[in-house]
This record gives structure tokens, sequence and C-alpha cells, in this order.
């Protein structure tokens, strides 16, 4: 499956860190739908919101191991979880794209957003 991200996992360092290997190939795209929020954490995250954007990266072919690791980074199975890891459909250059991607758990953010 594909990953879409669009916060800390775009910076290879931290992807790298957090697969352990080299990084997937990877194509520019824009998720419609949600919107990108800056958050008193350090990092972002995106909920829903009709007729918002958020450009971002699809990252090909991920394993299942690579996807233990990222639920790992993102608190998926958290108490309350942070994210949730979701299927979209993205718009890369030529068309849709199906992705992953973590959208942010609004009871968790909900008095970490920067407005």
């Amino acid at each position: 499956m594909n990953l879409f991200a669009y916060g800390t996992l775009l910076d290879k360092r931290i992807m790298f860190k957090v697969l352990g290997r080299g990084l997937p190939t990877s194509v520019p795209a824009t998720l419609y739908g949600y919107r990108k929020w800056e958050t008193t954490l350090g990092y972002p995250v995106v909920l829903p919101e009709a007729g918002a954007s958020t450009p971002g990266m699809v990252f090909y072919s991920l394993t299942a191991a690579d996807w233990k690791r990222l639920d790992e980074y993102e608190v998926v199975n958290g108490n309350p979880p942070a994210y949730f890891r979701r299927l979209v459909s993205v718009q890369g250059a030529h068309g849709s794209i199906s992705a992953c991607v973590y959208i942010g758990n609004l009871n968790f953010f909900r008095t970490r957003l920067k407005y």
C-alpha cells in the first residue's frame, strides 16, 4: 500500500529513521477535502474540511513492517490515539492514487491546534 505524507514524514532523515531503510519511490500529490493545521506540539495534522487541500508526497509500496513502524511513530494505538490511518484517493500529476494517510483524531488535537 502507498502512503500520503504531508508533515514530518516529508523530512527524508525522519522517514529513513522511522523505516530503518532507504526511502521508497515517491511523487508529489494533493489530498483534497482535508486541511493541514499546525499544532502546539511542533508537528502538523490534517483534519477533514470541505473545499480544503493539502499538498504532500505519495510513497509507493510500503511493506507490513513499514506500516508497523509508521503506526508506532504516529501513535495510532495510543490512548487516545493521535491519528487514524485511512485509505484515501489523492491526485498526482497523472491522476488518482490510492494511499493511506494519517488523519488527526480531533478529540486529541482539539486543544492543540494553532489558529
